[in-house]
């Protein structure tokens, strides 16, 4: 079912940029207004320009973040600071890192493109919902650059990571690029294998295995709407940079660098909480426990992941800690029939309907809005959020494992938004894929 190609990548010119961590970004989502003058000053041809270039207050139609990045990137081109490859290839992506539980890892992947299949057709999985506003965002900049910048990261099911070791061989040698993000602390490798016989070997591996995006959710629709647009006007090329393919990362499911981390959330702006009457209101589903501290909140969480059917979260309000196991999972049957029992087993399913719906009352709709909601991946930011007034308390989770993710996306479920936190992120900047439009209709 997965077809993918290899591609004449476009990158920077070491020779005129430098070191590649001065030009590269984490991806757009994640370029908070500080991150994105930290870019800025970290050298002109930064890819935040491109993927999240500063606003101003006399933007127009005809000069905006979205015409101003296509110039800038006719400039890189004319001037070579972006240089495309000679030869098509498949983009082997390492990440060394280490993770917040002080292990270290090294994620394999590899950059490729992709045929873009509409969920219709099953051949991609997808797990979380999306919103309307970040995909008008990126449809422009796409609409207005013609080059995948950003990459949509998937996951495929290879048991023994067969696929990789096609590559491992053909990548015995410094990278081609390399950088280093400071935010997450990851050293980002990247080797072009260009070897014919190679890559036939991978894309014949890959044929007949499922996608699953595992992040990128948004970019993924974003590319098949730029795909339905530009093919109203153009053909669409004879390479296999056509608008019908998309830039995406690929990571097998049982790869040993591939983790996950949980999103807590962190709640405000709750007319009237009164924390005795959440608590007594938690207490008809939850066992509710006080823990001393932040550090005895987390292990008890950590403990229960070897138990299959436990379900809890942690509570921080007011300088104290509980910590809240849920009863009965059958209160999902009630809450969310037309689930699955995939489904309705998510601890963040959970959370969602039962917490901050069912005893809440924060609708669904309120959720996507994040209306009385916000997403933090430290704790202790989380924690701080609520010691200084902005936040009112912390609910936190467990992550979600992978399992779960390809069960319920198998069965063709959407989880709540931020049900998973693959880290690190794949990082912007080191190769992108410029679109073949062919001739105009």
């Amino acid at each position: 079912m997965a077809r993918i190609f290899p591609f004449k990548g476009t990158h920077f010119d070491r020779t005129k940029v430098g070191d590649f961590t001065s030009v590269t970004t984490l991806p757009y989502d994640r370029v908070t207004p500080e991150l994105q003058d930290k870019y800025y000053g970290a050298s002109d041809y930064n890819i935040v320009r491109i993927i999240k270039g500063r606003g101003f207050p006399d933007d127009a139609a005809d000069n905006n973040v979205y015409t101003r990045a296509g110039e800038t990137v006719r400039q890189w081109f004319e001037s070579g600071v972006l240089v495309e490859d000679v030869k098509p290839a498949i983009y082997v992506y390492h990440q060394e890192f280490k993770a917040p539980d002080g292990q270290t890892y090294v994620r394999k992947g590899m950059t490729v493109l992709v045929e873009l299949e509409d969920y219709s057709s099953g051949k991609v999985k997808p797990h979380e919902r999306t919103l309307s506003a970040p995909k008008e965002d990126r449809f422009k900049l796409l609409v207005h650059t013609d080059t995948h910048f950003g990459q949509v990261f998937q996951l495929y099911p290879d048991d023994e990571n067969e696929v990789m070791a096609l590559l491992d061989p053909h990548i015995e040698r410094s990278p081609d690029m390399m950088a280093h993000n400071e935010e997450e602390d990851v050293t980002h490798k990247m080797w072009a294998v260009s070897d014919h016989d190679v890559i036939a070997a991978v894309q014949r591996e890959m044929e007949g295995k499922l996608l699953f995006i595992a992040d990128g959710h948004h970019r993924y629709e974003t590319a098949i709407n730029y795909r339905n647009h530009r093919l109203r006007e153009y053909v669409g090329g004879e390479s296999t940079q056509n608008p019908r393919n998309a830039m995406v990362t690929l990571v097998g499911m049982s790869d040993p660098g591939l983790v996950v981390l949980p999103t807590h959330r962190v709640l405000y702006s709750l007319a009237g909480f009164d924390l005795q009457d959440f608590l007594k209101r938690l207490g008809e589903f939850f066992a509710v426990e006080e823990r001393p501290d932040k550090d005895a909140t987390l292990a008890s969480l950590t403990k229960l992941t070897e138990i299959s059917d436990a379900h809890a979260f942690g509570l921080y309000h007011g300088g104290k800690f509980w910590f809240l196991r849920l009863r009965d999972v059958e209160i999902m049957s009630k809450l969310a029939p037309d689930q699955s029992s995939a489904w309705r087993s998510l601890d963040v399913a959970i959370l969602h309907e039962v917490i901050l719906e069912h005893v809440l009352g924060i609708t669904k709709e309120a959720q996507a809005a994040k209306t009385n909601l916000n997403y933090e991946r430290y704790p202790d930011i989380a924690i701080g959020r609520v010691d200084k007034g902005t936040h009112q308390f912390v609910l936190f989770m467990n992550p979600t494992i992978l399992a779960q993710i390809r069960d319920v996306a198998g069965n063709g479920e959407l989880m709540p938004q931020k049900s998973t936190d693959f880290y690190p992120k794949l990082i912007t900047g080191l190769v992108c894929a410029q679109v073949d439009l062919g001739e105009k209709k």
